[in-house]
């Protein structure tokens, strides 16, 4: 997908989006989680959540707007400086997606891969794991990415 230049985008609410935050903190990150079918794509969505309250230029975009008609939240993802990509498993779905939108991942993890996770159908919650994968994903996060500034 194109990357437009800020005034060419007709969703006001995106482009205010890029603007104000930009203005606000310089370089923004998105960090998104597949929220998936399986136990360990929802711990992703969540995980992405918990990280984004801890560092204040990281959003949760919406990476599932990539079609041109959709053009609003596409473009505020597009215009992120950063990209932080969670999947679950192994298939990297949202990976693929954001590589597909022309994005260059700055970080990417496969629960599976990375942290051993076991996939399985349905909710499956352990909340400690989910707290230690976060804290050490947000370590990476200020060390690559906000050290960068």
């Amino acid at each position: 997908m194109e990357k437009k230049n800020i005034e060419d985008i007709k969703t006001n609410s995106a482009r205010n989006t890029i603007i104000n935050q930009h203005k606000k903190f310089g370089k923004t990150i998105s960090v998104n989680g597949c929220f998936g079918s399986s136990n360990i794509g929802q711990k992703a969505g969540f995980i992405a959540r918990e990280i984004v309250r801890d560092v204040p230029n990281a959003f949760m975009r919406c990476p599932i707007a990539a079609f041109p008609e959709v053009e609003g939240p596409t473009q505020v993802l597009l215009h992120d400086d950063y990209h932080v990509v969670i999947d679950g498993c192994e298939a990297r779905c949202l990976r693929k997606s954001y590589e597909k939108l022309g994005l260059d991942v700055s970080l990417s993890y496969a629960l599976d891969e990375h942290f051993a996770c076991e996939k399985k159908p349905g909710p499956d919650f352990d909340e400690k794991k989910m707290q230690d994968i976060s804290r050490s994903i947000l370590k990476d996060i200020k060390d690559k990415l906000l050290n960068d500034r």
